[in-house]
């Protein structure tokens, strides 16, 4: 299980590295904005199969690879970043990470249900 943690946790941290670089925020949100939906929707598509799987699968990815994808501390440092420039526009990027995150996971649960979904297709 900690293997599963670390191994998930390392890919998850390196790829946030190399996204965070490659793809800059807009003016009014992080830059690992992109980053944390991703991670929301894989948790969402997780959760939805967390039955299905072996417990080591979603310690590999829910709680390592998103964990390491989407940390909260690069996401309150971006908001510092945000604040010191943009002022109160940091209130619309709280507001809107965390509802577009939300539905991100909550797409994902449902693509994960039907992609996964055990009946029998007609």
């Amino acid at each position: 299980m900690y293997g599963a943690v670390f191994v998930g946790g390392a890919a998850g941290s390196l790829l946030r590295e190399l996204f965070a670089l490659e793809i800059p925020g807009a003016p009014y949100l992080t830059s690992t904005f992109g980053i944390n939906i991703v991670a929301c929707f894989v948790l969402g598509w997780l959760y939805s199969i967390r039955n299905k799987v072996h417990a080591h699968v979603l310690h590999l990815g829910a709680v390592g690879f998103c964990g390491g994808l989407s940390t909260f501390s690069s996401f309150v440092a971006e908001l510092e970043r945000l604040a010191e420039n943009a002022g109160g526009i940091v209130v619309f990027a709280i507001a809107a990470e965390i509802s577009v995150g939300l539905f991100a996971a909550i797409l994902g649960e449902a693509a994960g249900r039907r992609f996964h979904s055990t009946r029998v297709r007609e």
